[in-house]
C-alpha cells in the first residue's frame, strides 16, 4: 500500500491515496466476526484505523474528502457501518 507523508508547518501527516487502497481493502462488516459489535452499532476513528490498516489522520483526510460521512455526537465522531460498506463498494468499483 502506498504512504506519502508531507511535512508542513503543523507536522508530518501521513495520507494513503485511495486509488492505493483497491487491492488492499478490508471486508465488510457483515462478512467478518467483530468481537461483540452488531452492524448496527455505530464506529469510531480508532475502530475504522484498525479495520482499514491506515492511520488517523489518514482517517480525517478521508473526512475532509468526503469520502466518509461522519456523525458527530457529543464531542465523538462517530461512523455507521452501512456508510463504510458504501465506501468500500465505491473503492471496489474503481478497482474494476
Amino acid at each position: 500500500m502506498k504512504r506519502i507523508f508531507i511535512m508542513d508547518d503543523d507536522g508530518l501527516k501521513e495520507y494513503v491515496p485511495v486509488e492505493s487502497l483497491k487491492n488492499n481493502l478490508a471486508p465488510k462488516l457483515e462478512d467478518k466476526d467483530n468481537e461483540n459489535q452488531t452492524e448496527n452499532e455505530m464506529l469510531t476513528i480508532a475502530d475504522l484505523v484498525k479495520k482499514f490498516k491506515v492511520t488517523r489522520p489518514t482517517i480525517y483526510s478521508w473526512m475532509e474528502k468526503g469520502l466518509l460521512k461522519k456523525i458527530p455526537i457529543g464531542g465523538r465522531v462517530l461512523f455507521h457501518p452501512n456508510d463504510i460498506n458504501e465506501l468500500i463498494d465505491r473503492l471496489r468499483g474503481i478497482s474494476s
